[in-house]
């Protein structure tokens, strides 16, 4: 789970914000954030961005239930269903939450389930090709869409400089068909992102302090451009940030805490401070 936050903060804001998800479209922030809207919104990640004087909170979790785990050593695929549930917000932080305001409209939710299957080609490295296909709703009922998706991720497991080592690279694809008459749209990504997690001689209250730095690349084969604002993302992004973390992980309800981390995305126009909530990639 990506955003536990996301779990109770959903329940409480859908009573209140539900009946605005087809509202007349509201402007939020700049031009420049509005690529952020809608379809693409489970494509970001999730966290808490500052751009161009906005702020875009964006919450993604992906419950599944296995069905096959994988053998071993190229044997047959484990196969999981994957549930993929996104919110986001405009213009709304989780520091709201402590003051007990909730956001009164929701800027982008969609559901895409779909199905991944697992081959675990070595101890270290797993392959994960998968689709998906759904909908989301927009704080334009114009731009409501169909949503659908297809990638391959590669996980590679490895240990550097006393660390433990994550390398994932996927390569994606994604699609959005709007209801009203926006242009429908589509991109191919390659995404790399190296992460290392330490575990630092420093505890408190029994829970050792974990670090983790982490970079992510991003290349754009077609990048898409916002359907309210028309602009569209550099070919070539990328991201460094640190997660923090500790372990034990604190838990809710028997529910692990996600890591929390910070980052700086460089995307031309759409470059910006993040505040990492789950993993960073």
């Amino acid at each position: 789970m990506r955003a536990l936050t996301a779990t109770w903060l959903c329940a409480l804001t859908l009573t209140r914000a539900g009946s605005t998800c087809a509202a007349d479209p509201t402007t939020y922030g700049t031009a420049d954030t509005q690529y952020a809207n809608f379809a693409f919104a489970s494509e970001i990640g999730s966290g808490i961005y500052e751009i161009s004087g906005s702020t875009i909170t964006v919450y993604t979790f992906q419950p599944g239930y296995t069905l096959r785990t994988a053998e071993p050593d190229g044997g047959r695929p484990g196969i999981r269903l994957i549930f993929p549930f996104t919110v986001g917000f405009f213009n709304f932080s989780t520091n709201d939450l402590l003051h007990l305001q909730l956001p009164n409209s929701i800027g982008a939710l969609s559901f895409e389930p779909g199905v991944e299957l697992d081959y675990w080609i070595t101890d270290t490295w797993d392959l994960y090709p998968y689709v998906k296909v759904g909908g989301t709703l927009a704080s334009s009922s114009e731009v409501n869409a169909l949503i659908y998706g297809a990638g391959l991720r590669s996980d590679y497991r490895f240990d550097a400089l006393g660390s433990f080592g994550l390398w994932r690279a996927t390569l994606a694809y994604a699609g959005a068909h709007y209801h009203g008459d926006v242009p429908n749209e589509s991109f191919t990504r390659l995404r790399d992102g190296v992460e290392l997690d330490r575990t630092l001689n420093m505890s408190w209250h029994s829970r050792a302090l974990e670090i983790a730095p982490y970079a992510i690349a991003d290349i754009y084969f077609n990048a898409p451009s916002g359907p309210a604002s028309g602009i569209a993302p550099r070919t070539f992004q990328y991201e460094l940030g640190l997660m923090i973390n500790v372990t034990p992980r604190w838990t809710i309800f028997g529910v692990p805490f996600p890591r929390l981390g910070i980052g700086y995305r460089e995307a031309g126009v759409l470059s910006g401070w993040r505040l990492v909530l789950g993993d960073p990639f």
